[in-house]
């Protein structure tokens, strides 16, 4: 394989073969590609996007690397939450998602970097909360299936993904590889995976890799890249479910106003969340509308609509109520 026929090719915008950017994506990720090449592809890459065979090469390298997690047994499809930007003008709102979720009976899956790049990052409200990540594969899937929720860091997911982030972060560029890490799919078909992407212009592209992939995935421009909705306006969400999309929201187009949001550093964001969850307070209208599309997809409903009602009051509501009568007939029954 020739690494500088390969840059100028993509540099060219002729973009690369399935055989091809599989092979590369196993090198890359292997740590075989001298760390001069592997930064000039880091810059191709984020400069051309490589074509739609590419990607799905790329992922399959990523695939055959992924740590055996497993999705708990049970009636609900775990939600994935990726964490790989850090947040610098919002609170960081995924870890009250997956909490949100977790209430409701369904495990969460985050996976992600440390942190925050200069910002928030989810694993700084996370330890605030309690919730450390996890450091081998068999601690992940105990805690998904005792605890409901588990963080694994993107080291445990794959060495080779951590050490090209890393020097994603030492050149300034924030291309495909955080991509890669977005798609990753960890838990395969009893999941669904949250996939933000931090442009518009990375909807479409991002969209078709997706519907090759198949499986369940919500797809939407995240706050600030990150796996939850901008909680002052919220963004266009659709959802794929065994390869055909379904709309599930119409982007805000005026912003709200809210006052009960916190602080954007993690301490007060971790307080905030706690209470959150402690004292029921109201969600943001997008995170409600992205936690029902998650019970939906999740099949915790039927439909949209039943999610809807459940969330409709403040995200708590009726959902409290319904979960509560399952353990109150779960404990008649045992």
């Amino acid at each position: 394989m020739s690494y500088a026929t390969l840059i100028r090719q993509i540099e060219v915008g002729e973009g690369l073969g399935f055989v091809d950017a599989r092979a590369l994506g196993a090198a890359l990720l292997d740590g075989g590609v001298p760390e001069l090449e592997t930064a000039a592809f880091l810059v191709a890459f984020n400069q051309h996007d490589p074509g739609l065979d590419a990607w799905l090469g790329l992922h399959a390298a990523l695939a055959e690397r992924l740590p055996d997690f497993a999705a708990p047994s049970g009636p609900f499809r775990t939600v994935v939450l990726p964490t790989y930007h850090g947040v610098r003008a919002h609170p960081h709102l995924t870890p009250l998602l997956a909490l949100l979720l977790k209430r409701f009976g369904i495990p969460v899956l985050i996976h992600g970097v440390f942190e925050g790049g200069g910002g928030t990052a989810a694993a700084y409200v996370l330890r605030e909360l309690g919730i450390m990540p996890c450091s081998t594969t068999a601690q992940v899937n105990a805690h998904l299936q005792e605890e409901g929720i588990a963080f694994a860091p993107v080291a445990l997911l794959s060495p080779g993904l951590a050490a090209l982030l890393a020097l994603r972060a030492r050149l300034g560029v924030d291309g495909w590889v955080t991509r890669l890490a977005m798609l990753a799919d960890v838990l395969g078909e009893h999941s669904v995976r949250v996939t933000p992407v931090a442009s518009g212009a990375e909807i479409a592209p991002t969209r078709e890799v997706l519907e090759a992939l198949g499986g369940h995935a919500l797809l939407l421009q995240g706050c600030e890249g990150e796996a939850f909705a901008d909680p002052l306006q919220r963004p266009e969400m659709v959802l794929m479910q065994d390869g055909q999309w379904q709309p599930m929201y119409g982007a805000q187009t005026t912003a709200s106003v809210l006052e009960n949001l916190p602080e954007m550093d993690a301490r007060a964001t971790g307080a905030w969340t706690a209470q959150v969850m402690r004292d029921h307070l109201s969600l943001p209208l997008p995170i409600r509308n992205q936690l029902a599309v998650c019970l939906y997809a999740a099949g915790y409903t039927e439909d949209l609509n039943q999610a809807r009602a459940i969330t409709a009051i403040n995200g708590f509501g009726l959902g409290v109520r319904a979960l509560s009568l399952r353990e109150r007939v779960g404990e008649r029954g045992a």
